[in-house]
């Protein structure tokens, strides 16, 4: 099962392309929020999460799409609490193009990272280090410059070609 965690003013495409690769992979995949209000995405669409926290089924991966301000999340209790709550249970966890923000702010993004333009800049200036390609994994954390790349990473954890 994916659950797609949707942070305000997230990217509605990588959502998108995440719900749509579960579906191609015949995986079960839902979106989940802090609540079931509707959910702001960046080109202005609102989107009503499947689940609010408390009542979510535990995933076996995670996608958590670019945002805003994804930095700015990780100091809300809510998603702290849904993150540990989940953590160990994960399989994989994917990061959309900035997603890598909110990660390295709650402490659990690997040292060893992909990411795009300003997000590897920020990162490197953490002393995270900025590998070459489209995806990384590093333990269950696949970090990705985002859209397109999400299906490359998705697919090598599926062990399976996604055709869109």
């Amino acid at each position: 099962m994916l659950a797609i965690l949707l942070l305000p003013e997230f990217s509605e495409l990588e959502a998108a392309l995440a719900l749509e690769a579960a579906r191609r992979l015949e995986y079960p995949a839902y979106t989940v929020a802090k609540g079931r209000k509707g959910t702001p995405a960046l080109a202005g669409s609102v989107w009503t999460p499947t689940y609010a926290f408390p009542a979510a089924p535990p995933p076996r991966a995670l996608f958590i799409p670019g945002a805003r301000r994804p930095g700015r999340m990780a100091q809300d209790p809510t998603y702290l609490a849904f993150l540990e709550e989940i953590w160990e249970g994960l399989e994989a966890v994917f990061l959309g193009f900035n997603a890598h923000l909110f990660l390295a702010e709650v402490g659990r993004l690997p040292t060893r990272v992909v990411a795009p333009g300003e997000v590897a800049r920020s990162l490197a200036r953490q002393g995270y280090q900025v590998e070459e390609g489209s995806f990384h994994r590093e333990a269950k954390v696949y970090s990705t410059l985002g859209g397109l790349a999400l299906l490359q990473a998705l697919a090598d954890w599926a062990q399976k070609v996604i055709e869109l």
